[in-house]
């Protein structure tokens, strides 16, 4: 058993490398051709945006090494099967087990690497990219400071605090704004439990309105709704937040029990939070349903087995995106939105194995 055990992670890891490499490359190259022309148009520097593909290269790495999984066990196990070599280890007293554990046993080895990958070096490389990206090739100014779980934004006149930002819904959980004037002298504040964008102007609700008198006096108003128009717009705030692959698991999660103990809306934290580690999961789920689907046939060859394999995938992902749709809008708990994919996925992958075997 351990020289077929050694020939599997033989063949698997050379059809990963390959997989991956090759996904990375048409990622990266169709990437290229699709953004070179905006480069161009800034006027970036071709070192410049050599560093912007080079730094996004951990985080396509992590996106594909699920695929590139699948990818390698339906080709292990269908050339086998093509020649008949599954057939001779069956009749040699082989059961199904004995042939999944060692590639079940090295897709979670790879999803483990896969977390550590996403918590040491993307949170680095991820912020590098995009700040090339906003502030070098879209030109916008970096007035944004996220510190201590919160966004501080410096507007026209204004000094912005947001404890929470969902870019989904235009929505502010926590918003404070400071109005200056010319000497920069605070003259009025506006603190707002919640703050929506709805066409060109800011809906408030349940805050206070602070003004500042020229002697120092403050006369406060409070409020349950009220409508402000003011120049900066979502868009303003979307580049200065941290998207969840530029937060390690550990600042996420700091940053989700903040929010949620401030009394704030923290349904979009706890989602990213749950997928941070049901992510690594993906690699032994696709194990489990690559591995009966390989072994059922014996035709079609490289490219049949290249397309079963995208196949699961899209259809993974759109189940993951569909459960994780459902979460964000409160229809499932946040676990279960991050986890379902995983869960449906494993329970097909375990039926199939068991029709196999019998």
């Amino acid at each position: 058993m351990k020289i077929i055990t050694k020939y599997l992670y033989k063949e698997f890891f050379t059809f990963f490398f390959i997989s991956l490499i090759t996904f990375l490359t048409i990622y990266l190259v169709v990437d290229f051709f699709g953004k070179i022309d905006n480069f161009f148009e800034a006027d970036i520097p071709i070192n410049v945006a050599f560093s912007f593909f080079l730094y996004q290269i951990p985080f396509v790495v992590q996106q594909m090494i699920p695929l590139s999984v699948l990818i390698s066990v339906m080709l292990i196990l269908g050339i086998m099967n093509k020649h008949n070599e599954i057939l001779a280890m069956k009749g040699s007293g082989l059961s199904m087990f004995n042939l999944s554990y060692p590639l079940i046993a090295i897709s979670i080895l790879i999803g483990i690497g896969s977390f550590f990958l996403s918590e040491s070096i993307v949170p680095i490389t991820s912020p590098m990219a995009n700040n090339i990206w906003n502030i070098q090739v879209e030109k916008k100014s970096p007035k944004g400071a996220y510190k201590l779980s919160r966004l501080w934004y410096r507007g026209k006149g204004t000094i912005y605090q947001i404890h929470a930002y969902d870019s989904s819904k235009n929505i502010i959980e926590g918003l404070t704004i400071f109005f200056f004037d010319k000497d920069f002298k605070l003259i009025k504040r506006i603190d707002a439990r919640k703050a929506t964008w709805i066409k060109g102007k800011w809906y408030l609700n349940d805050g206070l309105i602070q003004k500042i008198e020229a002697e120092g006096s403050r006369k406060s108003i409070r409020f349950t709704e009220h409508t402000i128009q003011l120049p900066e717009t979502p868009k303003n705030f979307e580049s200065s937040m941290k998207a969840p692959e530029e937060m390690s698991f550990w600042e996420l999660k700091k940053y989700t029990r903040k929010i949620r103990e401030e009394g704030y809306d923290s349904t979009k934290c706890q989602v990213g939070l749950h997928i941070k580690i049901a992510f690594p999961f993906i690699c032994p789920v696709l194990t489990l349903v690559g591995i009966p689907l390989a072994l059922r046939k014996k035709k079609g060859g490289i490219p049949f087995s290249i397309s079963i394999g995208i196949g699961i995938s899209f259809l993974y992902l759109l189940t993951f995106g569909l459960s994780r749709s459902l979460a964000l809008s409160g229809a499932l708990p946040p676990i279960l939105g991050a986890w379902m994919a995983n869960l449906l996925f494993s329970l097909f992958g375990i039926s199939l194995m068991l029709m196999e075997e019998g």
